[in-house]
């Protein structure tokens, strides 16, 4: 274990007996224990619903013939490659403006789009629009008709949605230029109380009609100051902002108007999805040195890795360390355990780790310590991965009874996907499984194990006959 230190040390462990005797199994007498500290990578490590996104769009038009499909096995060469694990998808209605009902095969070409990326091992973020050359969108009835007949489709999928943006009003579907949602398309950022009302309309049409699993991505924060008062709160906690003019100009184009907005935004997305795209060079908010700081105050968990390309290759050896920590990084420092114990009775390990990324993860996923020997035992650990803030170091205990079989344990730290057919061994295209390209990957040197998506924490429990 050359790249890692034990040091071995007594602590007199004890359990109060008030009355009565403890069965063994209940019992957790002295033990010496032993840490080992883990040294973190510096490694950029591709873990699922966060880093650089992958740029994609196609067309829903009724005609199957002009539909871009996904490429799975592109996606996870990609993956395995480099490191992306979520594409951000457009998916244009540009035949559906004037048509109420959605073609059946245009359904079903979402629905295996989906599907790719499921078999690639990845997540997509998705936004509908009507248009990427002019204002021209539906209106209003129409549009909330269309997201009720797409909702189906993206609730069997929920698992693949990083996120849902949402889309559909203006061009690029961004809320800004539009021929049906605002009064005066010559002042387009002139909002009547009847033009809040439509968008606050599509947008509720959005959250009833979407499992909750799914988050929702606005692209400003006025959009979300606007409405959150008139939601229930679980709601209002689905929504984030997708910033798609990250440092430009001295308002991001619009999306910081007021005073109070950037604030506003450090604190909601703390606990809320934010990513986007860079728009333009605009130095000095484009260096570096300024762009680390925006990020991090942000909270960013994605961004683009195509746009804007003057934008990326100024930051030089910043674009490697934005990789890295792009939403959550968590790397352990050190595990406490038992050097030996007795099969049956109960022992106790801590996991101390840290997050040196941008953002907690954005799911509360299911943590679990395994023992791999002669058994292989899962103990859950109680926590709530959302609340690994930036910066934060976690202890974890997990208190158990040992494995009957005696024998020499070793420890590993899982971190599945909540969504039970994505934390399983289902196969993807190119002999990987689910359970591991879903998984969270420790910043750690040589911690990952591909095979089962567990991370080995170079710990081993020897486990003696009672």
């Amino acid at each position: 274990m050359a790249a890692h230190r034990r040091i071995v040390t007594a602590l007199a462990t004890l359990v109060l007996i008030t009355t009565g005797t403890v069965p063994p199994a209940r019992a957790e007498a002295a033990l010496a224990t032993q840490v080992v500290t883990l040294a973190a990578s510096d490694d950029i490590v591709g873990n699922p619903e966060r880093g650089f996104y992958r740029y994609s769009e196609t067309r829903l038009s009724g005609d199957p013939s002009t539909y871009q499909r996904l490429d799975p096995v592109k996606l996870a060469n990609e993956r395995k490659a480099e490191g992306i694990t979520l594409i951000f998808r457009y998916f244009y209605l540009d035949g559906y403006r004037d048509r109420d009902d959605l073609a059946p095969v245009d359904l079903d070409l979402l629905r295996g789009d989906l599907s790719a990326a499921r078999a690639a091992g990845v997540k997509l973020v998705i936004r509908f629009a009507y248009s990427s050359s002019s204002s021209a969108d539906a209106p209003p009835a129409r549009v909330t008709g269309h997201i009720r007949q797409l909702a189906p489709v993206l609730n069997e999928n929920a698992g693949v949605i990083q996120a849902l943006q949402a889309g559909f009003i203006g061009r690029w579907g961004e809320w800004y230029y539009t021929d049906n949602f605002v009064s005066d398309p010559a002042r387009p950022w002139l909002l009547s109380d009847a033009d809040w009302a439509a968008r606050e309309q599509v947008l509720r049409t959005l959250l009833e009609s979407t499992t909750a699993s799914i988050r929702i991505q606005v692209r400003y924060p006025a959009v979300k100051q606007r409405v959150e008062h008139s939601l229930r709160p679980a709601q209002a906690a689905r929504i984030g902002v997708h910033n798609d003019c990250f440092l430009a100009g001295t308002d991001d184009h619009g999306t910081f108007p007021r005073t109070g907005d950037r604030d506003w935004l450090a604190t909601q997305s703390s606990s809320s999805l934010t990513g986007g795209e860079t728009c333009e060079l605009n130095r000095p908010r484009t260096d570096w040195s300024n762009a680390s700081t925006e990020l991090s105050r942000y909270h960013f968990t994605y961004l683009n890795a195509d746009f804007h390309q003057s934008v990326l290759d100024s930051w030089s050896a910043g674009r490697a360390e934005a990789a890295r920590r792009l939403g959550y990084r968590i790397h352990v420092s050190r595990t406490t355990t038992p050097i030996s114990a007795i099969a049956g009775r109960r022992a106790t390990v801590r996991i101390t780790l840290t997050n040196t990324g941008y953002a907690a993860p954005t799911a509360n996923r299911p943590v679990q310590l395994i023992l791999s020997g002669a058994v292989t035992k899962v103990v859950k650990v109680t926590t709530d991965t959302r609340t690994w803030a930036p910066g934060r170091t976690v202890t974890l205990s997990a208190s158990f009874v040992l494995p009957t079989p005696k024998g020499t344990y070793r420890l590993h730290l899982n971190m599945p996907d909540p969504v039970a057919d994505l934390a399983t061994q289902a196969p993807l295209i190119n002999g990987e499984s689910t359970n591991a390209a879903y998984a969270i990957r420790l910043a750690n040197v040589g911690v990952w194990r591909p095979r089962t998506g567990w991370n080995d924490l170079n710990t081993a429990l020897s486990v003696a006959a009672p």
